[in-house]
């Protein structure tokens, strides 16, 4: 076992978690796993060979040449192990993993066969789907990409390899989930076998919390991968973790749960720029006889490009630490806003050409010929335009969510997983409330500017 002062136990608000069994000072190790408890890729196809009963130079030669990444290797002896049931040598482990993951969107959206697309096949994964915000969906969608990636690569090398077969999609889900919410980082330059994560029976079933401050190493000298607490516990009281600085999109995603008052809570704009751009797009009208310098719809690629080129194409994001427009959307917005809007709204349309060379002199700080004014007044007016079709859109996930989610005649038709419910009503509140501070507090304060 782990050397540690944690117990198990069961919180009100976190179910499941770790308990101090004496007070835990500021600086002490809360736990230390030995480097032989922890199942790294090297550790795992040790066992996937061993359970083959080939030859291993035979079968390790074949994995090597795959070139499996880490993760499809321990989710691969994951579900392998889960497969040999009572058989298996980590029958305590798979007992203390979660029998499903029905809070992680992506275990509801995976579907029942596989494929690279998310599933709404049934009304209760419909209803998610049409109620998650788009960052999720996003965010979600990525996660199934590299989800059935894995499942094709992985039957591919038990194909070559004569191993367990990979047909139950599932259970490969399952896998899949458990080893993306539960393994750690090991750092560089830590085990022999240059593993960089691996799955670490009892540390996971540490919560997190966005107070918890930790500092993790592995242990050089006595082969153990540490966990060091600069927050300290009383006894009876549940010990915490940090997965890390992210919002609640991150969070429900990757994890099945959202934090209330989430100090790193954003409001993502990357899907209203990008519809706003492919909406103005189609608009444009292709170039006539002696018109040339009007902005065609592919100029608009070579706007994107130069953003790029910059770092500064997506990721765009407001929050309540924002005092103004953050310049990441603001730069991004200042190049396109010329293109895309009409004139019939004050701006004049000019050559693409001229836009990106323009747009270089603002980002340096330099003077530019093209009405600043007009161009900063556009862009605020888009944000508040946005953030008020964000709050209108919350307001309605919300009001739905309320009246018919949670409701218990609707449970029969919608059969949703009440926690993942409750964490997308919590996301949209979060949502709306971020618009709401920027159309009060920051974008109607800057209309004195133009009065």
């Amino acid at each position: 076992m782990p050397k540690t002062r944690l117990t198990l136990a069961y919180f009100p608000e976190t179910f499941r978690g770790m308990m101090a069994t004496k007070d835990i000072c500021k600086g002490d190790d809360i736990v230390r796993v030995p480097e032989h408890l922890l199942v790294t890729a090297s550790k795992a196809k040790q066992d996937i060979i061993i359970a083959c009963g080939s030859p291993a130079a035979n079968i390790s030669a074949k994995i090597d040449m795959c070139r499996l990444s880490e993760h499809q290797i321990l989710t691969y002896w994951l579900y392998t192990e889960h497969k040999r049931g009572k058989d298996s040598n980590w029958t305590c482990y798979l007992n203390s993993l979660p029998r499903d993951f029905t809070s992680v969107p992506l275990f509801v959206l995976s579907g029942e066969s596989p494929g690279s697309k998310l599933s709404a096949s049934t009304d209760g994964t419909r209803w998610v789907l049409n109620h998650l915000p788009h960052s999720v969906c996003r965010k979600v969608s990525e996660q199934q990409s590299r989800l059935f990636r894995d499942w094709s690569r992985t039957r591919l090398y038990v194909s070559a390899a004569g191993t367990y077969t990979v047909d139950d999609w599932r259970c490969y889900v399952w896998a899949w989930l458990a080893v993306n919410t539960r393994c750690i980082h090991l750092g560089q330059q830590s085990i022999a076998s240059r593993d960089t994560i691996a799955l670490a029976p009892f540390l996971d079933l540490l919560n997190h919390s966005k107070d918890a401050s930790v500092t993790t190493y592995f242990d050089l000298v006595k082969r153990q991968f540490v966990i060091k607490t600069l927050t300290p516990y009383k006894r009876g009281r549940e010990v915490f973790i940090s997965y890390g600085p992210h919002d609640n999109c991150f969070m429900l995603a990757e994890y099945g749960f959202v934090l209330a008052d989430n100090p790193f809570q954003a409001l993502e704009m990357d899907h209203y720029v990008n519809v706003w751009v492919e909406t103005a797009r189609s608009k444009l009208q292709p170039a006539r006889p002696g018109r040339s310098a009007t902005v065609q719809p592919s100029d608009i690629d070579d706007m994107i490009h130069t953003l790029k080129q910059h770092g500064l194409w997506g990721d765009f994001a407001l929050s309540f630490d924002d005092s103004d427009i953050p310049y990441r959307l603001h730069a991004a917005l200042q190049l396109l806003i010329m293109a895309v809007t009409h004139p019939q709204q004050g701006l004049q349309r000019v050559s693409s050409k001229r836009v990106i060379a323009q747009w270089e002199r603002w980002r340096r700080g330099e003077p530019v010929e093209i009405n600043d004014l007009n161009t900063d007044y556009a862009i605020r007016n888009w944000v508040r335009a946005t953030c008020q079709t964000v709050a209108d859109a919350a307001a309605a996930a919300i009001d739905d969510i309320r009246t018919s989610g949670y409701a218990q005649q609707m449970k029969q038709r919608y059969p949703v997983d009440d926690f993942l419910a409750h964490c997308v009503c919590v996301l949209w509140e979060e949502i709306s409330s971020i618009a709401k501070s920027f159309l009060k507090q920051k974008i109607s304060a800057c209309d004195d500017l133009y009065d």
